[in-house]
């Protein structure tokens, strides 16, 4: 069975490290992202994509919040180490909603482009779904959720789900 696993999720709490709380902000962007592993991936997967999402925080911003989006991981691999998003040049990263105008935000590519970890004001619960796909999307550095779902439409074998709270 397809799954995915990480070490920064304990007991359904992704922990402070990976999240505002971490010594590892800037701009207020949480930066560490954290490690994934996974298992048994669907016969002919030829690449990986990730999202991050948070869609308790629609009631907040107005939309789900996109902290993470990762496209075309070879087929070969089996796992992203802790902080690859910023250590890895080779990995192709969507904006995440760091971006945004809306609030104090707006920041440009040198942050969006990468993972921008939870921030809450109250606790809310994070999804990760690992997809695997019998071709890659061929996207570059910088693209859109809608990007990545429009490319990956018919070419999904399989997804693994990780859930996980940030307080």
């Amino acid at each position: 069975m397809f799954r995915v696993e990480s070490d920064g999720f304990v007991d359904g709490w992704i922990l402070e490290k990976y999240g505002i709380r971490s010594s590892e902000s800037e701009k207020g962007v949480p930066l560490r992202s954290f490690p994934l592993r996974w298992y048994d991936p669907p016969e002919g997967t030829a690449a990986f994509a990730v999202t991050f999402l948070d869609y308790d925080d629609i009631p907040e911003e107005g939309f789900c919040w996109i902290h993470w989006l990762v496209a075309d991981i070879p087929g070969t691999a089996m796992e992203l180490r802790e902080n690859e998003s910023r250590e890895n040049p080779n990995l192709i990263q969507g904006s995440n909603s760091w971006m945004t105008p809306l609030g104090p935000y707006g920041l440009g590519p040198e942050w969006t482009n990468y993972y921008g970890g939870p921030a809450p004001t109250t606790p809310h619960e994070y999804e990760l779904v690992l997809y695997a796909l019998d071709s890659p999307v061929n996207l570059q550095s910088g693209f859109y959720l809608n990007q990545l779902r429009k490319k990956m439409q018919g070419h999904i074998l399989g997804e693994a789900v990780l859930k996980g709270s940030y307080k």
